[in-house]
């Protein structure tokens, strides 16, 4: 059993392929495949050396698809692939599963089992390649495959991202599984604060399973293991974290702007999921791209669609929803906030009527920062009410209303409130599972509030309560407080009848 917890025959014959050769410009082909069962332990690439194609590892894309899938489990550029991010050629890379040397010398030792076949896919954009590769791999003659996971990989990129808002989302995919890791690469382009205060990863697991759990990072270079690295940090390579790549280049301005790229891996410290598993990294107003690996049981699905080869490319425009695939639906909410720690000690109107069009008095305390220029601006100063997709059961507030203010993933002591329609097929008890952290409270069709209590840290709670047949409306409210996981404000829901069957709040 390795550190993703793989179950794979203790002895297999070892096998090598091996294959160099031309790729025309715009041109896709299979380049390699291997009979089951077994397991690719260490993929090599390397291609035309980058003075001749600067940049080419961004512009040619591989798949490697497992036991015949229609859909490819792996999809990304190769250099993002192999951790190179940002549309570079090199940079070293020193981890037990990545390796890139010079002067592109890319190693993956990533496991990636098959019962019955493998297929490694190169696909070429505007430029002509020469692709070198060599694959180590246990053949399995004389023992079945009983791992049912497969690898993945799954690219994106997003620019410019939402400042103050919006995670840059990197993963989304059905259980069960294992998170393996990810890199990460941005590329500034905001002057109102520092890439990493955007905030850092946030996983968010299980939101409609039986242990929903929330893991919420700090500053985006806390991710990496580094520290104080938002404005200047040397690069290093490491063993399961690092920032490999930092530089600051002259754009024109009067600052430089900083290019970066980092990676963290999970093998000491998995993070295993049972239903789902949705991965957003906070984000500033910049350019950024993501490779994700992972294994799951199910065939894969995607999330994002591959670009064209011109959106491809680092520095062009490629806005949020432009290449994104709609995601599993798991109902909405309408949000209304923020209001300030006052909200907690009283019977907000909003709590008794629902208006979309309404908006409230915030009771902010003096010195709030969402009474701030910026919040200002956005006009999170005054609560309003929000609509909101629900991503496996969890809604994040902070995605919503977060204060536009410096400092590091800032949020502020508050209320929000959600509310959500449940409709029933008949009177019954509804089975609701909740997971939260800080108070919790939830309202009925109007009826008086029940307090949920409140969890120093993101723990789930089941609760049944009374609906009638038809529609019936379902308030909570949730307060904030820094805590243990840096003023996470998110809660994930559930509701079930008596009999399983589930039930999706509905905005």
């Amino acid at each position: 059993m390795n550190s993703f917890g793989l179950k794979l025959p203790e002895r297999g014959v070892s096998d090598r392929f091996a294959r160099t050769g031309p790729l025309p410009a715009m041109t896709r082909q299979t380049w390699a495949e291997f009979d089951g069962p077994g397991c690719i332990r260490h993929l090599w690439v390397t291609l035309r050396q980058p003075r001749f194609c600067p940049g080419g590892g961004r512009r040619i894309v591989m798949r490697i698809y497992f036991d015949d899938a229609a859909t490819p489990n792996v999809e990304a550029p190769v250099s993002d692939f192999f951790g190179v991010m940002n549309g570079l050629d090199f940079y070293p890379v020193n981890t037990p599963w990545l390796s890139v040397q010079a002067v592109s010398g890319y190693n993956c030792y990533l496991p990636m089992p098959f019962a019955r076949s493998a297929r490694i896919e190169f696909e070429t954009g505007p430029d002509a390649q020469v692709i070198y590769c060599q694959a180590d791999w246990h053949r399995y003659p004389d023992a079945a495959l009983e791992e049912p996971m497969r690898f993945c990989a799954r690219w994106r990129r997003e620019m410019p991202t939402e400042r103050y808002g919006e995670d840059f989302l990197m993963l989304d995919a059905d259980g069960p599984g294992t998170l393996a890791g990810f890199a990460y690469g941005v590329r500034l382009i905001d002057n109102e604060d520092r890439w990493s205060h955007g905030g850092a990863d946030n996983i968010y697991i299980d939101g409609q399973g039986r242990r929903p759990a929330y893991l919420r990072g700090i500053g985006g270079e806390d991710t990496f293991g580094t520290s104080y690295g938002g404005a200047l940090h040397p690069p290093e390579t490491h063993l399961h974290a690092g920032i490999p790549y930092y530089i600051h280049e002259d754009v024109g301005e009067a600052r430089p702007a900083q290019r970066l790229a980092g990676y963290r891996f999970f093998g000491q410290d998995r993070v295993d999921f049972e239903e789902s598993i949705h991965v957003r990294f906070g984000s500033m107003r910049n350019d950024i791209c993501s490779t994700a690996y992972w294994y799951q049981r199910e065939p894969v699905r995607p999330f994002f669609r591959m670009p064209e080869w011109a959106l491809i490319a680092a520095g062009k425009e490629l806005p949020r929803g432009n290449r994104d695939l709609p995601l599993p639906d798991a109902g909405a909410w309408q949000l209304c906030g923020p209001f300030g720690m006052k909200g907690a000690e009283t019977e907000l109107a909003a709590e008794r009527e629902f208006n979309a069009s309404a908006t409230f008095d915030g009771l902010h305390e003096e010195n709030s920062p969402w009474l701030s220029p910026g919040s200002r601006q956005l006009g999170r100063d005054t609560a309003r009410w929000v609509r909101r997709a629900s991503h496996h059961g969890f809604v994040d507030f902070n995605h919503v209303f977060r204060p536009a203010v410096r400092g590091v993933g800032v949020h502020h002591d508050g209320v929000a409130l959600a509310r959500a329609v449940l409709r029933a097929p008949e009177d019954l008890e509804a089975d609701i599972r909740l997971a939260w952290d800080d108070g919790m409270t939830v309202r009925v069709n109007g009826q008086r509030p029940i307090d949920l209590g409140r969890h120093a840290a993101f723990r789930s709670r089941d609760v049944r309560l009374p609906l009638r047949k038809g529609d019936n409306a379902i308030v909570l409210k949730l307060t904030n407080s820094r805590g243990g996981n840096h003023g996470g404000w998110a809660f994930a829901f559930a509701a079930r009848t008596p009999d399983g069957r589930v039930l999706l709040p509905q905005a």
